[in-house]
């Protein structure tokens, strides 16, 4: 069979930057295709699991993960230092889970570490990876990049996948910059996968039933805003932990467009609506902005 590789990866993110390297350790002569020249600086996820934090335990990669918490973590109690008028570290609380008290939320409810019951056991002893939770995907894709170019993986950023025929046990993938012919074609290309779709796997999910934005800004009046997530009569809105992060979630329903472009007016008047009138400043100057109905 005559391809160029075996397996393209469609899609850089964490997924599919570990598959590939995984998949190289095996031998694998591996391209990833990427559509985004850099690493996408959009607020995603913020933290990751101890199951997630022993699989690349076992690869390596704690010492990296280690720093890249530490650092987080010293801008998390800087934050809620600055909000508490460097009082001390507020809403950071106590020493255990992971340097800020807490292991993660459900539905914006933060889990207190010292509540954890290590002895059960789905919850026992997972060693040093229990220490570790707070590293953006942002910084994952940034390490795990670092790794798949020390392996040897061929990773093209700026090229997105288009399209594919299979044939012959064989797949011919067409991108912005060309065909590539692999033995395999895998997607890792996100919730609106273009190899999912040109597949045909279903994907039915659910119908949206909130309207929630994220945004980092420039804002006044910010000193009324609670840190972290915060339910209101009106809906529920995190702020923090980094200055300016602000998202808020509206339960009356999804957005009428999910694609129309948010508008000043638009963060300005979901939070003071969402919060509960906080006074913020007339002028936002947005950084970037995140918005899904789902």
């Amino acid at each position: 069979m005559d391809c160029d590789v075996d397996v393209v990866v469609a899609g850089g993110g964490p997924v599919g930057l570990m598959l590939a390297c995984e998949l190289r350790l095996g031998g694998a002569r591996v391209t990833v295709l990427e559509r985004l020249p850099d690493v996408d600086p959009t607020i995603k996820g913020g933290a990751i699991t101890t199951p997630c934090a022993e699989a690349l335990y076992r690869r390596g990669m704690l010492p990296a993960l280690a720093e890249v918490q530490r650092r987080t973590v010293d801008r998390f109690r800087a934050f809620i230092r600055a909000q508490d008028g460097g009082s001390g570290d507020g809403a950071a609380g106590g020493d255990g889970g992971q340097g800020l008290g807490i292991v993660g939320h459900f539905a914006g409810i933060m889990l207190r570490a010292d509540l954890v019951d290590r002895t059960e056991p789905d919850l026992g002893d997972a060693g040093p990876a229990a220490e570790i939770a707070f590293v953006a995907q942002q910084d994952i894709e940034r390490l795990l990049g670092r790794r798949a170019d020390v392996l040897g993986v061929d990773v093209r950023r700026g090229v997105e996948v288009t399209g594919f025929d299979p044939d012959g046990g064989a797949v011919t993938v067409r991108t912005s910059r060309g065909a590539i012919r692999a033995g395999w074609l895998v997607g890792c290309d996100g919730g609106r996968s273009t190899v999912r779709k040109h597949a045909g796997f279903a994907f039915p999910g659910t119908d949206p039933e909130t309207t929630c934005h994220q945004a980092v800004v420039e804002m006044t009046g910010a000193e009324e805003l609670k840190v972290g997530w915060t339910a209101t009569d009106t809906g529920v809105y995190a702020y923090g932990p980094m200055p300016g992060r602000i998202v808020t979630v509206e339960f009356g329903g999804p957005p009428a467009d999910r694609d129309a472009p948010v508008t000043s007016a638009d963060l300005q008047a979901r939070p003071r609506r969402v919060s509960g009138g906080a006074r913020l400043a007339h002028n936002i100057d947005v950084i970037y902005h995140r918005r899904y109905g789902r």
